[in-house]
């Protein structure tokens, strides 16, 4: 189970670094795709409906057919390099720091299975992962909307023309609604996980028999995409915002997407998008965000566990 368990054999910081590398890095790569799609969903001003004449994009068959068309099988993978940093990144911070402060919470409070433990350790480790993580966070948006109108070739470049035409502050941009997002749902995602991983360890079938064997894979996988789903759901209109804020000051190399959009501050990105498009346009790229989020949180949680078993055996 992730976190701290008195049952099992506790790995060093940088093992579960090394756990959480591993699970971004395989996750990322399977569901990028699905991150494209939903980008170019948030960025969209028009309408998504198969009934707009004037829409990029209307549905996930058709989105998706449209990109191979225009830009080719890579077109699905836009972003990768910079994504792969931002995961392996969040990956490797947010997974230590939930380790170790649900390490201490037991050692400080006897408090390791409280929900609330798992709250706040949640959102204390998803908050410092944003915040270290974010400059590829920025990028790998910038990269996915640029299509193939490239203004950035590769990642560092795009780093570098960021900082040398909008200032340091550039790769920051979005993060104000991203930090107001990540603290619910990082402890939503870690509670709801630690929740659902409880009540499967009753069913023999999802959980290993051992005692603090944990859960086998189609438990992690259940328990992983029902905490994704919560997740996302509860700071969804907040990510929509945060992809439009880190487009600002890119809008030009947008051409080929329909209109752009511009904003200044998170209030006026929220009030803009709800005058033009009506408050709907908050839940734009709802549908692919949930079925990544499930996908994703599922692989995440379950290869990280699964890692760290390996890793278990391999110490001892």
């Amino acid at each position: 189970m992730v976190g701290y368990d008195e049952k099992k054999i506790e790995l060093t910081a940088k093992e579960y670094a090394f756990a959480g590398a591993n699970a971004g890095i395989i996750t990322r790569f399977l569901t990028q795709p699905l991150d494209v799609l939903k980008i170019r969903f948030q960025l969209q001003v028009e309408p998504l409906t198969r009934s707009s004449r004037i829409s990029k994009y209307k549905t996930l068959l058709q989105a998706s057919s449209t990109i191979l068309k225009e830009e080719g099988i890579k077109g699905l993978w836009r972003g990768h390099n910079s994504g792969q940093l931002l995961s392996i990144t969040f990956g490797v911070v947010q997974f230590s720091t939930f380790e170790t402060l649900t390490a201490y919470s037991e050692k400080l409070f006897s408090s390791h299975r409280s929900l609330n433990s798992h709250f706040i350790c949640g959102t204390a480790a998803g908050t410092l992962a944003t915040i270290v993580s974010f400059p590829f966070d920025v990028t790998r948006t910038r990269f996915v909307a640029q299509g193939n109108y490239k203004a950035y070739g590769m990642m560092w470049e795009g780093i570098v023309l960021m900082v040398k035409h909008e200032g340091p502050t550039a790769l920051f941009k979005g993060l104000s609604p991203t930090l107001i997002q990540v603290a619910p749902q990082s402890g939503v995602t870690f509670v709801t996980h630690n929740l659902i991983s409880r009540l499967i360890q009753n069913f023999s079938w999802l959980s290993k028999e051992t005692e603090g064997g944990g859960l086998k894979i189609s438990g992690n996988l259940i328990a992983g995409s029902v905490a994704g789903i919560f997740g996302k759901l509860s700071i969804y209109p907040l990510d929509v915002a945060k992809k439009r804020l880190q487009l600002q000051g890119f809008q030009e190399n947008r051409r080929g997407f329909g209109e752009n959009f511009t904003c200044q501050g998170l209030i006026n990105c929220v009030f803009k998008t709800v005058k033009k498009e009506g408050f709907t346009a908050l839940f734009k790229g709802l549908v692919p965000s949930m079925i990544k989020a499930a996908i994703t949180t599922a692989m995440y949680f379950t290869i990280y566990d699964e890692t760290c078993k390996l890793l278990t055996l391999i110490k001892h």
